[in-house]
């Protein structure tokens, strides 16, 4: 299950050995000494930030509209429009990139990582095919995953 949400996060990129590694370390997260600062008791707590720390190549993060387009957009080989206004609200900011993600030749959605450790957000850019498979594995291992387009 965990390998195949890392497998649909990373778009198909992570596999083989890279692959098993890291869902090894994920897996292996709550009895990382290293992160005895989580508060939490559950396994998700800990994978919920794990999945981060492994995963460093293919989310975006910020907190400004302006900082994650520009992460997002380096996502790209043809790069998004560009964003008339870096200090829009997230929620507008997100509607509008979902209509861009949604209208190009591959389209794909953006999901926002459920985040307790700090004030950024993190995102994840997958194919909007394979979301719903995302949230209900996300789901079943008690991550928090949601659509960045229907937050709010």
């Amino acid at each position: 299950m965990l390998s195949e949400l890392i497998t649909l996060l990373t778009c198909d990129d992570m596999q083989g050995k890279e692959l098993a590694d890291a869902v090894s370390r994920i897996k292996a997260s709550p009895m990382d000494p290293e992160l005895d600062w989580i508060e939490g008791d559950s396994e998700a707590e800990y994978m919920q930030f794990a999945v981060l720390a492994e995963l460093g190549d293919y989310f975006a993060v910020g907190h400004q509209a302006g900082q994650l387009h520009e992460e997002i957009s380096e996502q790209f080989a043809a790069p998004l429009a560009a964003l008339t206004d870096a200090q829009m609200p997230l929620e507008e900011y997100f509607q509008w990139l979902d209509a861009q993600l949604a209208g190009r030749a591959k389209p794909y959605e953006l999901l926002l990582w459920g985040n307790f450790f700090d004030d950024d957000v993190y995102t994840f850019i997958v194919r909007r095919a394979d979301t719903a498979r995302i949230l209900s594995l996300a789901a079943e291992l008690g991550l928090q995953v949601a659509p960045a387009a229907s937050a709010g």
